[in-house]
């Protein structure tokens, strides 16, 4: 493995039996300490190799039975341990997960140029704030997920700790359309998951939301929090700048393959 350049899959074994996600290796470790639930139970070092790394795409944990990745021959070279991946079926697989660009991960370019270039064009400003608000999210080791489900509907962004916990943060994108539903799913997601909710919208919308926020929405009036597009947009040009210094100093924060953070 190569250090922030080789891409790894995620393959959910049991019960799933297919590809879920994908990661960038950031760090290659050998380490004497257990980790693993058998290597614990007999308190000895069983697997010493280990490799920290970031996600850079995956599947929601509800999604994955019925999107989860695969082709003939999967299943059984990933009995083995891992393996090389031919280029061709790397590059389909990253295609078909969630915000992949598989041409720039071929190329050999670093994380973060992926990260720049798998976002929307700017013309479509709802998808693209979306992408910036998931994008940040993963800069600072959130899961993050766009177009979440919320019972019968879907917010726009959102952000878990690990793959399985109630999202910790709940983003609406306000760009047009009706500002009541956006701010009644934020009401709802409050409700559901008792999760930090943000409106993400252009200044005009800041008078109207704390509007409805003195009136049929006031149980969130004390929890919903208003970002302007702008600022959003300037959050994440400083969150690259912030993450590519970190790589200059080699000082990063990560997940390891354990899926904890470190």
């Amino acid at each position: 493995m190569a250090e922030n350049r080789d891409i790894i899959f995620f393959y959910v074994t049991s019960p799933i039996g297919g590809v879920v996600g994908s990661g960038v290796v950031r760090t290659k470790l050998h380490q004497q300490s257990p980790l693993w639930p058998e290597a614990r139970a007999k308190n000895e070092v069983i697997w010493p190799f280990r490799f920290e790394f970031d996600i850079l795409s995956c599947f929601p944990y509800p999604a994955w039975k019925d999107q989860r990745l695969t082709f003939d021959g999967l299943k059984s070279r990933v009995r083995s341990g891992f393996q090389e991946l031919e280029v061709s079926r790397a590059a389909e697989l990253l295609r078909m997960l969630p915000e992949s660009r598989p041409d720039g991960l071929m190329r050999g370019r670093s994380a973060e140029e992926v990260i720049s270039s798998r976002l929307p064009s700017r013309d479509d400003r709802h998808g693209y704030t979306q992408s910036l608000l998931s994008e940040i999210g993963r800069l600072q080791n959130f899961v993050t997920d766009i177009e979440f489900p919320l019972e019968n509907r879907r917010v726009d962004v959102v952000w878990r700790r690990v793959q399985r916990s109630a999202p910790s943060y709940v983003f609406e994108v306000q760009i047009a359309g009706n500002l009541t539903e956006a701010m009644a799913k934020l009401k709802q997601a409050f409700e559901l998951w008792n999760s930090n909710i943000f409106l993400v919208g252009q200044p005009e919308h800041q008078t109207p939301s704390v509007q409805l926020c003195d009136g049929p929405f006031h149980e969130i009036r004390n929890r919903l929090k208003f970002l302007k597009v702008a600022d959003v947009e300037e959050l994440h040009r400083r969150k690259l700048a912030y993450r590519e210094f970190e790589h200059e100093l080699g000082i990063l924060s990560v997940w390891s393959s354990s899926g904890e953070r470190v």
